[in-house]
């Protein structure tokens, strides 16, 4: 009796789609690769690994966004140097480095802004972090962050307030399960130390 051969069905798309689907679903958009930050670290390229958490409600902000800029002085043009659209309470991974712009003359990135909000209601700075040359490659934990909208709507350029817990211990644990080959120092942000 010779073997059934298989024939593709109406199902066929079906499954293939949901296997594409359990396929992405297994990457995390707000980490970064092994291979990425291993490649740095291999061509000996400053950078700052921020890694933190943000959850907000939906009231307050529909679709949470994570900013890191710089900016050199009030009247430089703002570099957007990483920017992550978080689910709430997720934590996030971002690899910061130098703006790409032939202005920027630094060999590594010397500051930036913390900036949380989203495109419908505008984003507010909410810290600054200087760098020293001798901090890079580093991994600065950056705290988990509470957003909620400001009780004053009328208080010029508050539109959320953010409040940040320190869980260093266990963000530092899941950073070095998620990148064990990481050589870096890691950090607090000054804001965090600073309590």
């Amino acid at each position: 009796m010779p073997s059934p051969r298989f024939r593709p069905s109406a199902f066929t798309p079906f499954l293939l789609l949901v296997f594409l689907f359990a396929l992405t679903s297994c990457v995390h958009p707000n980490r970064i690769s092994r291979g990425a930050l291993r490649q740095l670290t291999k061509n000996q390229e400053p950078f700052v690994l921020v890694f933190g958490s943000l959850s907000t409600t939906t009231e307050t902000l529909a679709i949470p966004t994570i900013r890191f800029s710089h900016q050199a002085g009030r009247s430089a043009p703002v570099y957007l140097l990483r920017s992550l659209t978080i689910t709430s309470g997720d934590r996030f991974y971002a690899i910061l480095q130098k703006p790409a712009t032939p202005s920027y003359t630094l060999p590594y990135l010397d500051e930036f802004y913390i900036e949380v909000g989203s495109a419908a209601t505008g984003f507010d700075r909410i810290t600054y972090i200087r760098l020293h040359p001798a901090e890079t490659p580093m991994a600065m934990y950056v705290g988990e962050m509470q957003v909620t909208a400001a009780s004053s709507r009328t208080t010029p350029g508050q539109k959320v307030v953010v409040n940040v817990r320190d869980d260093f211990q266990n963000a530092a644990l899941e950073l070095k399960r998620l990148y064990p080959r990481f050589q870096g120092t890691i950090v607090t942000a000054p804001e965090l130390r600073n309590r």
